[in-house]
């Protein structure tokens, strides 16, 4: 039998004895080295003659050159998708079988493809060969430093036909276009959602299995993307590398920085087929359109309440447990959430960077700009199914619903006075809370307001009449009353003194006296 010539062999034993004088990594083949070498070098002798681009091998000019040219000739059987590369077939080909013959010996997962395999192995051993010069940071590969390099020059060659838009990977843009054509091609097998890309399809079904394998060194918390832990790492390092030029704000993410500069540019590229409503970001409409659905898949194992977002399931359940992580460096106040915590700060500095261009107001947050903006529309979205009144917020809706339903959940402990919102809840406690008070004409001077009316001379309120008043608004078979039905009309009857010409009754905070007589004759009373 005819001997088997020398990189052959090599190819079937697996020995590898070309080895990189720079890295020390090993090839079966001479060519393979010499291949690898150029790495270090830089060397790019194979040049695009349409747009300047160079490459290391022919082979690699003679791919990007089907970019320009637009040539698939490879045809997928199963999908009709077409490539520009046999190689890139056969990868696809992979996504309809699930075919993974690469596997880790670390962790046991598998890959489609040896290059996906080598790629996660650097996660285990944490090798970064690759350097940038400008910004030193290190990368596993060099696709990722090509990537990150366009980061610091702007470049985006790749253009979107149907938009416009422009991105600095191939990859990107096939993404982009997706939200186009509207295909989702992957299949949740759990819930039946679609994706648009296989990656997405996999993050998702984490959210079934509650798998978390990537941790936090610092705090130890988990996370089910790589890449989620690494923007989380940086709340702890306080590293923003992303610099926003007209406003000078910082961000640890280029997304966010995409996102904060549409609020300057006002962009709101995605429409609510249902509404109209547009957004500057996709997630958003997507969360929008679950309040024309109705959709709440997420449950709270609690109380049982649902929700339509993941992140609304878990904010709620800190009402439960009371963490509140986010703390104050000014004052100590701590807070549930990081947005919360970030709009309590703007109350320290003053800062309100939202203006509206009609009437001049500023605000702190976005969203306190878009309620105000209503009050000169008129718009009122939200309306009640029972009586049909319509409110500016989704808040006042769900206050005014207590009406009908007199839910009172707020409770204030000493006497078991309960109420239906936290704003008559408060002033009772605070009336309770002031003892320092010494006579009954004195708490009528400070429900009376005379700041603002020079003329005003305070009375004094007669207990037997203020009983005149319980008797007056009272039913004869109820000994408690309810201070919310008072006819301030009937009220002045008997609270207004005749020798006071001076008097405004309009300044009168009725409830508020009432309640600081009743308290200290120990009348039982609601709200």
């Amino acid at each position: 039998m005819e001997q088997i010539n020398s990189p052959q062999r090599h190819a079937h034993t697996g020995e590898k004895p070309f080895n990189c004088s720079v890295c020390l990594k090993e090839f079966s083949w001479k060519s393979y080295l010499h291949r690898h070498q150029k790495t270090h070098t830089g060397e790019k002798p194979f040049k695009c003659s349409v747009c300047g681009k160079a490459f290391s091998l022919k082979s690699n000019l003679n791919t990007h050159q089907k970019t320009h040219s637009g040539e698939k000739p490879f045809n997928c059987s199963v999908c009709g998708k077409t490539f520009s590369l046999k190689s890139n077939l056969n990868t696809h080909q992979k996504t309809h079988s699930g075919e993974k013959p690469f596997k880790c010996s670390v962790c046991g997962k598998a890959f489609s493809q040896k290059s996906h395999l080598n790629t996660h192995q650097k996660t285990h051993s944490g090798e970064k060969p690759f350097n940038f010069s400008v910004c030193g940071k290190t990368f596993s590969q060099k696709s990722n430093l090509n990537t990150h390099q366009k980061t610091h020059t702007g470049e985006k060659p790749f253009k979107c036909a149907v938009c416009g838009k422009t991105f600095s990977l191939k990859s990107n843009l096939n993404t982009h276009q997706k939200t186009h054509t509207g295909e989702k091609p992957f299949n949740c097998s759990v819930c039946g959602k679609t994706f648009s890309l296989k990656s997405n399809l996999n993050t998702h079904q984490k959210t079934h299995s509650g798998e978390k394998p990537f941790k936090c060194s610092v705090c130890g918390k988990a996370f089910s993307q790589k890449s989620h832990l690494n923007t989380h790492q940086k709340t702890h390092s306080g590293e923003k590398p992303f610099n926003f030029s007209v406003c000078g704000k910082t961000f640890s993410q280029k997304s966010n920085l995409n996102t904060h500069q549409k609020t300057h540019t006002g962009e709101k590229p995605f429409k609510c087929a249902v509404c109209g409503k547009t957004f500057s970001l996709k997630p958003n409409l997507n969360t929008h359109q679950k309040t024309h659905t109705g959709e709440k898949p997420f449950n709270c194992s609690v109380c049982g309440k649902t929700f339509s977002l993941k992140s609304n399931l878990n904010t709620h359940q800190k009402t439960h447990s009371g963490e509140k992580p986010f703390k104050c460096s000014v004052c100590g106040k701590a807070f549930s959430q990081k947005s919360h915590l970030n709009t309590h700060q703007k109350t320290h500095s003053g800062e309100k960077p939202f203006n509206f261009s009609v009437c001049g107001k500023t605000f702190s947050q976005k969203s306190n700009l878009n309620t105000h903006q209503k009050t000169h529309s008129g718009e009122k979205p939200f309306k009640c199914s029972l009586c049909a009144k319509a409110f500016v917020r989704k808040s006042d809706l769900h206050r005014h619903q207590k009406t009908h339903s007199g839910e009172k959940p707020l409770n204030c402990s000493p006497r078991e006075r309960t109420c239906s919102r936290s704003s008559p809840r408060n002033k009772h406690q605070k009336i309770r809370n002031d003892r320092e008070v010494e006579s009954k004409g004195v708490m009528q001077s400070a429900a009376m307001s005379p700041e603002k009316n020079a003329s005003f001379v305070p009375i004094q309120v007669d207990p037997e009449r203020c009983l005149d008043v319980v008797d007056v608004m009272s039913p004869a078979n109820n000994s408690s009353f309810d201070l919310m039905q008072l006819d301030p009309e009937r009220l002045l009857d008997v609270m207004s003194p005749d020798d006071n010409s001076s008097f405004d009754p309009m300044q009168v905070d009725t409830e508020r006296c009432l309640l600081e007589w009743l308290e200290s004759q120990s009348f039982e009373y609601f709200c």
